[in-house]
Formats: structure tokens, C-alpha cells, sequence
């Protein structure tokens, strides 16, 4: 089973940054978790995540994209080469929806 940890970074814009209280508020009001999480701010607009429900977890990486003030919140779970210094992630998973495309393919 993997860690249960989330690294998120906050989309923003020159002029448009808010703050931990405000993503950690807005995150459990689109969240809704069974039981609290632990949010912690690590640095270059990375915060880390912490759950104690696996199905939380699950839940939330797996129904993205997550947006917040407008801003693509980016996900990924906990790594060990993870590097908060690094301005942007080098790995990112996007969803991309083929209007017109059968679903049962």
C-alpha cells in the first residue's frame, strides 16, 4: 500500500496568490474527508497532505483535476526524490477528455 501523503502546488498567477488558511479551508470544503487531514506549507507553493483515510486518498487523487480560485491544484503522491526546490513538478498526469469518443472503447 502506498503512503497515504500528497504533494500539492498551487496554481497561481502574478498577482493572485492566497494563502495556507485559505487553501486548507477551501480544500476540505471541496474534500469533504471522513476524518481530518494534515496539511503542512513546505515551501516554493508546495504543501504536503497527509491523510488518515485510505479512502480519502484515493478519493481525492483520483478525482482530478482539483480546481481552486480558478488555479489547477497539481497532485502527486509522496516521493522520496521529491524536490520542493524544484520550481515545477518534471512529471505531470493530465486528463484529457476526446469530445465525441466512445466511453466503452
Amino acid at each position: 500500500m502506498r503512503k497515504m501523503t500528497l504533494f500539492l502546488q498551487k496554481g497561481i498567477s502574478r498577482g493572485q496568490n492566497f494563502g495556507y488558511v485559505a487553501l486548507q479551508n477551501k480544500v476540505y470544503s471541496l474534500w469533504k474527508p471522513s476524518k481530518p487531514f494534515q496539511m503542512m506549507d513546505i515551501e516554493n507553493d508546495y504543501f504536503l497532505a497527509k491523510f488518515q483515510n485510505s479512502e480519502d486518498f484515493e478519493r481525492v487523487f483520483s478525482q482530478v483535476p482539483w480546481i481552486i480560485y480558478g488555479k489547477y491544484l497539481t497532485m502527486q503522491p509522496w516521493s522520496i526524490e521529491f524536490d520542493p526546490a524544484q520550481s515545477f513538478p518534471s512529471v505531470v498526469m493530465s486528463w484529457i477528455r476526446f469530445l465525441g469518443l466512445s466511453r466503452y472503447m
